[in-house]
């Protein structure tokens, strides 16, 4: 009479290994992991967590997140690894403040591209390498400029109690890294962690009030150096010496530059 050979694994065994494998979504399975150490990790900028001891962790990119003696840092909006002997974790940091619709940033787009795009707002003036329109909310106005019939540069005005109520800075700092300051026009340059965009954030004053312009233009390197001349050429400093446009600039400078 032939005898039932007995199952490669038993019933209790395979539970075991399932559960097993739905946990290594979370954290590493055997003897050797640590409990802190997930996978995937999602972050809010500012936040910090421990993934234990050990000093060989690195961060791809750590103008997303930054780790140091086994704690992750969320430094901007983005998506980065971090790696080590002990394996790689996946952190997404995400922004907390959305108060400010950002322009249309595909460059090398189109007029009647950017005009589609912006359809829903009040358009207030247009020119051959310039269009202007009626912001919404928080924004007071989007502005808009191409070269050789391209979107060069865009940009939002928002007015200077955005920054005094740091609604702005905070904005901004969560997705994007400053790179330059220029004292003598008042000028911050930001770059974002993939170094695509280039920032800039000035005052200027218009109808006798100082507004805080935020002008975007596409990344194109080597140097922030170069590209911040390049902008500069662009879009002409404005009442650099005016006493009020010096004070927003200074409480900018101390609110961006950490």
């Amino acid at each position: 009479m032939k005898t039932k050979s007995k199952p490669f694994f038993t019933m209790s065994a395979f539970i075991a290994m399932l559960l097993c494998i739905s946990l290594s979504v979370f954290t590493s399975c055997g003897d050797n992991s640590d409990d802190s150490i997930n996978t995937s990790l999602t972050l809010n900028v500012g936040e910090t967590h421990s993934i234990g001891p050990g000093d060989d962790w690195e961060s791809a990119n750590e103008l997303v997140a930054s780790v140091k003696n086994g704690t992750i840092k969320a430094v901007c909006s983005g998506t980065t690894t971090i790696t080590g002997s002990a394996g790689t974790i996946k952190v997404t940091v995400k922004a907390t403040n959305y108060n400010f619709t950002e322009p249309y940033l595909s460059f090398g787009a189109s007029k009647s591209d950017v005009k589609k795009a912006m359809s829903a707002y009040s358009l207030i003036s247009e020119k051959t390498d310039a269009i202007g329109y009626n912001g919404k909310g928080n924004v007071a106005l989007y502005l808009y400029i191409f070269k050789n019939n391209q979107l060069y540069m865009s940009g939002f005005e928002v007015t200077r109690a955005y920054v005094d109520t740091d609604d702005l800075t905070t904005f901004l700092i969560e997705r994007y890294v400053v790179v330059n300051v220029d004292e003598e026009k008042n000028l911050i340059g930001m770059i974002d962690p993939l170094k695509k965009t280039l920032v800039f954030v000035q005052p200027i004053v218009q109808s006798s009030q100082v507004f805080v312009e935020v002008g975007y233009t596409k990344y194109t390197g080597p140097t922030t150096t170069n590209a911040i001349k390049k902008m500069r050429a662009t879009v002409k400093p404005q009442n650099e010496n005016n006493k009020e446009v010096k004070a927003v600039f200074a409480q900018l400078k101390d609110k961006l530059v950490k």
